[in-house]
């Protein structure tokens, strides 16, 4: 897959409430809910999207735990790229499963 052509993708900046949670629930990596009147529901974040990256950190084919303890530590502030889930479902059925393996989880510089 290629990490920067990705067809339809966006970012959303989020802001942290008091409690550290940025207002959105998902299963999979997919986006399944919002919160009401969250930084999420704001600022446009969409269900039915794939989460890409979060502050430029690929979570792609990661365990929901582990996309919870990246945007646990990420800072008050989190950008999260995100692509509609039809189209991420299509572009994974053309790649290897064992790929995910191998997937670059590093910071983008």
């Amino acid at each position: 897959m290629a990490v920067r052509d990705r067809p339809f993708e966006r970012t959303v900046t989020l802001h942290k409430d008091s409690l550290g949670h940025v207002g959105f629930q998902f299963k999979d990596g997919n986006i399944v809910g919002l919160v009401k009147d969250s930084s999420a529901a704001r600022n446009g974040l969409l269900t039915d999207h794939q989460l890409l990256e979060i502050n430029t950190i690929n979570v792609v084919g990661m365990k929901d735990k582990e996309i919870s303890r990246v945007i646990e530590a990420s800072p008050s502030v989190v950008n999260i790229t995100i692509i509609p889930q039809y189209i991420y479902k299509h572009m994974i059925s053309k790649m290897s499963s064992s790929l995910f393996k191998e997937l670059d989880r590093t910071p983008a510089v």
